[in-house]
C-alpha cells in the first residue's frame, strides 16, 4: 500500500505512483479508488501493465461466484475475467472484485494498492517475506487459495459457491451458539 500523507496532493501523488508502479517488474496489479466531485468513492480501478484498466463498483447486473453484484467497464483481461449468462468468472483471482473493493474501502487502506505477480514477493512492514509459507501481497489464486479443514463444525446448510476466509467466522460463531453479525 502507498499512503498519501498530504490530502491536498493525493490526486497528483496517486497518478505518479500508478505510472511508476505499472513499470515495476513483479507488480501485476495497481489498484485505487476513483472519486466523484464530492470526494466520495465512485468506483474501484484495477490496472494491469499487460492488459489495461478495469473499473468496477458494487450493484451492477453481473454476479460473481459469491453472489455479489457488480458493474464493470474496461479490460476484463486485467483479472482474467470472463462473463457468461450474467455471471462474472475470475478463476485466476478468486473473489477479485469483492476483495479489492473491501481493501480499497478499508479505513486504514493506502491510496494505491499493489498486487505481486506470481513468483514475486512484497516485504511486509517488519521487512519480512513469506516465501515458501504463503505469499504477501498478491491477488492471484496461487497466493490466495488455501485448505479449510473442519473438525466438530457442521457446514452450513447452504455452502457458499466460493468459500472465503470471512465465512469461517460465521461457522465458528454458529458452532458456539453465538449471534452471527
Amino acid at each position: 500500500m502507498v499512503y498519501a500523507l498530504h490530502p491536498a496532493e493525493r490526486d497528483a501523488m496517486r497518478a505518479s505512483v500508478v505510472t511508476r508502479a505499472l513499470a515495476i517488474e513483479g507488480v501485476e496489479h495497481v489498484m485505487w479508488l476513483a472519486r466523484d466531485a464530492h470526494d466520495e468513492p465512485s468506483e474501484g480501478v484495477i490496472a494491469s501493465p499487460a492488459h489495461g484498466e478495469l473499473r468496477f463498483s458494487p450493484g451492477g447486473e453481473l454476479r460473481d461466484a459469491r453472489g455479489a453484484s457488480w458493474s464493470v467497464e474496461g479490460a476484463l483481461a486485467a483479472i482474467g475475467a470472463s462473463v457468461r449468462d450474467g455471471r462474472l468468472f475470475t478463476p485466476d483471482y478468486p473473489d477479485a472484485l469483492g476483495r479489492v473493493w473491501a481493501a480499497l474501502r478499508c479505513p486504514t487502506s493506502g491510496e494505491v494498492l499493489l498486487s505481486a505477480a506470481p513468483g514475486y514477493e512484497f516485504l511486509d512492514w517488519g521487512r519480512q517475506a513469506h516465501v515458501g509459507g504463503g505469499s504477501h501481497g498478491s491477488l492471484h489464486a496461487c497466493d490466495s487459495l488455501g485448505a479449510l479443514v473442519m473438525c466438530g463444525l457442521a457446514p452450513p446448510c447452504e455452502e457458499p459457491p466460493e468459500w472465503a476466509i470471512a465465512d469461517v467466522s460465521e461457522l465458528v460463531l454458529a458452532h458456539f451458539g453465538l449471534a452471527v453479525r
